[in-house]
């Protein structure tokens, strides 16, 4: 094996690690949330099991048409939903909150969305990515595995790998050669 080649695994194995580095950094520097869609609400532009990335956003920057994801308290549950902004009203104090509806829903959202409530803006719909999204920390963890094995497989070559013999230059070989024809012409003349 050729030690200057990369090995495809190798390579494999750090995109891989590259990318769930870079799922990792998003959601616990930047605040990236990942959700799973599980309901037909918002079809047909967000459908069940697609894969939505939301990113957050300040209340300035929220407008009518924009697809949020929220939380909300349900009886004793919290949910998260994500439902497009079809509307801005103030309430009785005179606090700012978000009129919500799915997109494949006759009527808005029987609750108010207050700015608190938003954990971000959707910016990437990833389909049907969701399915796998479930087994992700399985998924995770057998590229931690496939990683730290890698890893060991290069260091045991790096350190068990014997440096090749080096070849006797022509040089050398041609000297012996002509010794040799000198010891027989030598021998044959006594």
């Amino acid at each position: 094996m050729n030690a200057k080649r990369p090995n495809l695994l190798s390579l494999l194995t750090y995109l891989l690690l590259g990318f769930v580095a870079l799922v990792v950094v998003l959601h616990f520097v930047f605040g990236f949330q990942y959700v799973v869609i599980l309901t037909d609400s918002m079809e047909p532009n967000i459908n069940p099991n697609d894969l939505v990335i939301t990113m957050p956003v300040s209340p300035d920057e929220l407008h009518v048409g924009d697809v949020v994801l929220y939380r909300v308290d349900i009886g004793n549950t919290t949910y998260k939903i994500t439902h497009r902004i079809v509307g801005m009203k103030t309430d009785s104090s005179g606090r700012l909150y978000y009129v919500t509806k799915g997109d494949n829903r006759k009527y808005t959202d029987p609750w108010q969305v207050y700015p608190e409530q938003v954990i971000g803006r959707v910016i990437l719909v990833i389909p049907k990515v969701g399915v796998v999204w479930y087994y992700t920390p399985l998924i995770v963890f057998g590229l931690f595995l496939i990683v730290i094995a890698s890893l060991a497989y290069d260091l045991a070559w790096l350190l068990l790998e014997e440096e090749p013999i080096r070849p006797k230059s022509r040089k050398a070989d041609l000297l012996v050669l002509r010794r040799k024809k000198i010891k027989v012409y030598h021998y044959r003349r006594h």
